[in-house]
């Protein structure tokens, strides 16, 4: 039966098999939010024991680089017996997307800015010793701007075939094969930006994914002299992105319906993870696995263990199988893992009258009262304790009020920035003065969000000061739009600030 939502979310009605699983996308759970993305791994593949951790190791080690060019990662989660990679947003549309849909106007611009990113990302996944392992036409995800990101990067370096030593070059190789498949689509034979794409994918192949970069770089003014605005690419992709809509009825999939389961050159400028004080760290923002595991049981059908509804993928937990009354315990084998107590034989049984002789007391004569009084006493005890660590409980895992958010500025450099310059936004936040935490998400405009930042506010503080530093490097001009968004309240409270960018 297929799962009709996920992380308390609904999915919707579309899906995208994948290499790795079957992409899904998961509806805003209110108003303002997002769609998001969300792959189901196919259970076949995480079957060799420790994929789970080395997967978990993997989706962390990307997070935690916050590459612009990542389909970026909000969490690892298990449910009904399912492991689902969600991410910001749905893996859609693709490159292979672009490609079908044949847009007319898509040319050698589209072409060398889809490349220059998708190399530079790569790049910087190899120099942090990870790998994307699964590089083609379907994995390369467009951005609303037009920018290119990377979907299930690390995964094929943990669930695909090729050998650890070959990665890196694996993705330069298919880095070439794309360069070639765009050169041939979108840049008409012939012309020099045909001969820049053939050259580039050459080079590739023979000195590496970083000469090849550099030669794209450097034959620039093969290219249309608008290329940097990606007018054409923005437009083909608003074309290609699908329309996320509501799941159809669930009826008739049931067990018994019959049903089936259901530095960017030649682009303008490259923004680099910005720099925000009082962020939550990555390790905040995503629950990784550790390990879970679960026993196996003799006699499935008479025997099952107790459903894990949802779970972070690798919480430290052991699953124990729910047992019937009747059932006898299992021996412990030698590799089950667990902390096992073996007991000695105590005390032989002929020394044990000797004992009890010099230890023993005279009995009493049993006593009604007696016995009543102490089990009086015994719950009288019990009740206190479980009172005082339910009140200490409850004062240690309380929420602390938010203070309420009366305004929202946005202050952005007053000057247009040049070649690798950092812009510094401020965001200034008004409150009550209550105290407590202050929830937001900075959301920039070619696509990346920092994801939930809290800020903890002291009573008194009415003016709260949050920043978002931006860097840009590269030739070409670049229009930024930096949006604070107040999350922590019914009606969300934003502004937002825009800076320039130019380098020659």
């Amino acid at each position: 039966m297929t799962a009709t939502t996920l992380a308390g979310r609904p999915l919707s009605g579309w899906s995208r098999d994948a290499r790795h699983g079957t992409w899904h996308a998961l509806l805003p759970a209110g108003s303002g939010e997002p769609a998001l993305g969300a792959l189901r791994i196919d259970r076949a593949l995480l079957a060799p024991e420790g994929t789970r951790e080395r997967l978990a190791s993997a989706v962390l080690a990307v997070a935690r680089l916050r590459l612009p060019g990542v389909l970026g990662t909000v969490d690892l989660v298990g449910e009904a017996g399912e492991v689902w990679l969600i991410t910001a947003r749905p893996p859609a549309p693709t490159l292979a997307d672009l490609l079908a849909g044949g847009g007319p106007d898509l040319d050698a611009g589209s072409a060398a800015s889809v490349l220059n990113e998708t190399a530079q990302t790569l790049l910087a996944l190899h120099a942090a010793g990870l790998a994307h392992g699964a590089l083609d036409t379907d994995t390369v995800v467009l951005a609303p701007d037009g920018v290119a990101l990377l979907a299930g990067a690390a995964l094929g370096a943990v669930l695909g075939d090729v050998p650890d030593r070959a990665r890196r070059e694996a993705d330069t190789v298919a880095w070439a094969g794309l360069c070639r498949i765009l050169g041939e689509a979108w840049a008409p034979g012939g012309t020099p930006a045909a001969a820049l794409f053939a050259h580039c994918s050459t080079t590739a192949a023979a000195e590496g994914l970083a000469a090849a970069r550099a030669a794209l770089v450097a034959g620039r003014t093969a290219l249309p002299a608008d290329f940097l605005l990606r007018t054409a690419l923005r437009a083909a992709v608003a074309a290609a992105a699908p329309e996320i809509t509501e799941a159809p009825s669930a009826a008739g999939t049931g067990p018994d319906s019959g049903g089936a389961d259901p530095d960017p050159a030649p682009t303008a400028a490259e923004p680099v993870a910005p720099e925000a004080d009082d962020r939550a760290t990555p390790d905040d923002q995503l629950t990784m696995p550790s390990r879970a595991r679960s026993r196996s049981v003799p006699d499935q059908a008479h025997h099952t263990a107790a459903p894990d509804d949802q779970a972070t993928v690798l919480g430290r937990r052991n699953r124990v199988p729910a047992e019937s009354p009747a059932a006898a315990p299992s021996p412990p084998s030698q590799d089950d893992g667990e902390i096992l107590l073996r007991f000695g034989p105590g005390i032989p049984v002929e020394a044990q009258d000797a004992l009890r002789a010099q230890w023993g007391t005279p009995h009493l004569p049993d006593d009604p009262d007696r016995r009543q009084r102490r089990r009086r006493r015994g719950w009288m005890a019990t009740t206190a304790v479980l009172t005082i660590a339910a009140v200490l409980l409850w004062l240690l895992l309380r929420p602390s009020p938010a203070p309420t958010v009366t305004a929202v500025e946005v202050q952005a450099p007053a000057g247009r920035l040049h070649c690798g310059q950092t812009a510094d936004l401020v965001g200034v936040v008004t409150t009550d003065g209550r105290g407590g935490p202050v929830t937001y998400h900075w959301l920039r405009s070619d696509g990346h969000d920092s994801g939930e930042l809290v800020h903890m506010t002291h009573r008194g503080d009415r003016r709260v000061t949050v920043h978002l530093r931006w860097t840009v490097r590269g030739p070409g001009s670049f229009r930024g739009t930096a949006r604070l968004r107040i999350a922590h309240q019914r009606k969300p409270v934003e502004a937002q600030a825009t800076f320039g960018y130019a380098c020659s």
